[in-house]
């Protein structure tokens, strides 16, 4: 059994794994629920939404992944360590994988370069301004967005990086981790730079086929790599674009929503769906038969450790 632990209205995004008969043994399970539980059933847990608690669930949350971790249950996504998307932008800039810094609006350092857009510093939803070329025009902008009612201390401001693929598309990329693996997610496609839920088949034949080919290579997964070991993150799905070929990193949801593809206009696209949703599954159940076998394995007395030291 696999639990994934969510914030309230967030456990939608696991339906179609939760319906999925060929799937492992999957729940779901509110922080709200589990903090008030005194034991919870043998499970691995998967914590999830770490963006979305605030600071006293937060600690709730890393208190109950050590408690489960001490009781001998297979547990990722520490919220104590998790990098959420401002200190995680933030490392990965330093660390030299994205070309690319992020800022705070209450900090005093200013974008070294433009254009950039402004955005919250938690959640998924879609930036908060276009594109802003100017440090005058970012000032407006942040203004605007404190009169709109979103809190200052909440705001970032991330510079521009993405590449069309063909001239007016864009292309969002991702790769999954799961325990130890990382598998390929299929590409979203649009013609914004703002590339979100994509259009279907705007892409075309030969984008198709190149999606194909990164699917069946696995061709990224060695370059997100240390970008998930960065962001201590066990479970999630990492977004990136390329940039003259290098990996731009722009989130790592780890509550993404997970959904298989049954059609679309292009064939070479319904097999890169095929090979991502099996490939997830099959990923979870090697998770799952991995923690029943650590379950399972005989535990060592304390004087056996002793004998051993």
């Amino acid at each position: 059994m696999i639990c994934f632990l969510t914030t309230t209205g967030y456990d939608f995004t696991l339906k179609s794994l939760r319906n999925d008969s060929g799937a492992p043994p999957i729940s779901t399970l509110t922080y709200r629920r589990a903090l008030k539980k005194s034991a919870l059933p043998e499970a691995t847990y998967v914590f999830t939404d770490i963006d979305r608690l605030n600071a006293r669930d937060l600690i709730a949350a890393a208190s109950l992944f050590r408690r489960l971790q001490q009781e001998g249950r297979r547990v990722l996504n520490d919220p104590a360590r998790v990098q959420v998307r401002f200190p995680l932008l933030r490392a990965l800039y330093r660390s030299g994988i994205n070309p690319f810094n992020v800022y705070s609006v209450e900090e005093e350092d200013k974008p070294e370069r433009f254009p950039v857009f402004l955005r919250l510093s938690s959640g998924h939803d879609a930036p908060l301004s276009d594109l802003i070329f100017d440090q005058d025009a970012l000032e407006r902008a942040i203004a605007a967005a404190v009169s709109f009612g979103f809190p200052r201390h909440a705001l970032i401001v991330v510079e521009y990086a993405a590449e069309p693929v063909r001239p007016g598309l864009f292309r969002k990329l991702s790769v999954f981790r799961i325990g130890d693996e990382f598998i390929p997610h299929v590409c979203v496609h649009d013609t914004s730079w703002m590339v979100k839920l994509g259009r279907a088949g705007v892409a075309g034949q030969d984008l198709y086929e190149e999606e194909l080919k990164f699917m069946q290579e696995n061709t990224f997964a060695d370059r997100l790599k240390p970008v998930f070991a960065i962001a201590d993150i066990d479970y999630g799905r990492a977004d990136f674009g390329l940039v003259g070929g290098r990996i731009c990193v722009y989130e790592i949801n780890t509550n993404p929503q997970v959904n298989p593809i049954k059609t679309h206009p292009f064939a070479p696209r319904i097999e890169s769906g095929r090979l991502w949703w099996e490939g997830f599954k099959a990923a979870l159940h090697r998770l799952d038969a991995e923690s029943q076998r650590e379950a399972a394995a005989p535990k060592a007395t304390q004087s056996q450790e002793d004998a051993v030291r």
